[in-house]
């Protein structure tokens, strides 16, 4: 019979109250820690949101293709700021239509249509015309004009019409109109004919 070496002293354990403790304090100590140091290094450069637009109202083609991408990013507030008249009624609607999106509209647009509008939209103008407003009142600028980016990682051009006013405050989209999309969509939203 061979005998047991091993001890026959009870085993020490550490209670649990003393175990949750020490790693409450553990996370305590490294939470206080980052802040004290200021928190995470950010980064370099920090990018601005996706859906964001930029203005720029300095010439008609500018605040055109500015208004453009605003409205592609649904970026309510830029594509306010660069209409006046029919135009900015047009986004008033558009942003009231969204604002009336339930949580869970909002979010899956947020996770949706924020990713497949990413890149800015740059406009090529074909042609461009003086468009008289009326006896004695000046003139608009008339912009017949391609939308060109991607959507949805593939190629995507559309035809957009704009009627464009310079103003004190700088160039504002009187109306617009998006016409023919002039590339063939990713299969994944093209609707199947009835």
């Amino acid at each position: 019979m061979i005998e047991s070496t091993e001890s026959t002293k009870p085993e020490r354990r550490v209670s649990t109250p003393l175990v949750l403790a020490l790693a409450s304090g553990m996370v305590c100590i490294g939470i206080g820690a980052m802040v004290l140091s200021g928190g995470p290094e950010a980064p370099e450069t920090a990018l601005p949101p996706i859906n964001s637009a930029t203005l720029d109202d300095s010439t008609a083609h500018r605040a055109a293709e500015s208004f453009v991408d605003a409205w592609r990013k649904r970026d309510h507030g830029v594509a306010a700021a660069l209409t006046i008249e029919e135009a900015a009624e047009t986004v008033q609607r558009r942003h009231i239509e969204d604002e009336a999106m339930s949580a869970h509209e909002r979010e899956l647009k947020t996770q949706v249509w924020d990713a497949m509008a990413a890149e800015r939209l740059r406009i090529e103008v074909q042609s461009e015309e003086e468009v008289p407003r009326g006896t004695g009142e000046g003139s608009d600028v008339a912009l017949e004009t391609i939308a060109r980016g991607t959507f949805v990682g593939s190629p995507y051009e559309r035809e957009v019409s704009l009627v464009l006013r310079e103003t004190t405050e700088g160039w504002r989209v009187v109306r617009f109109e998006f016409g023919e999309i002039l590339t063939q969509l990713p299969s994944k939203l093209r609707l199947e004919d009835d």
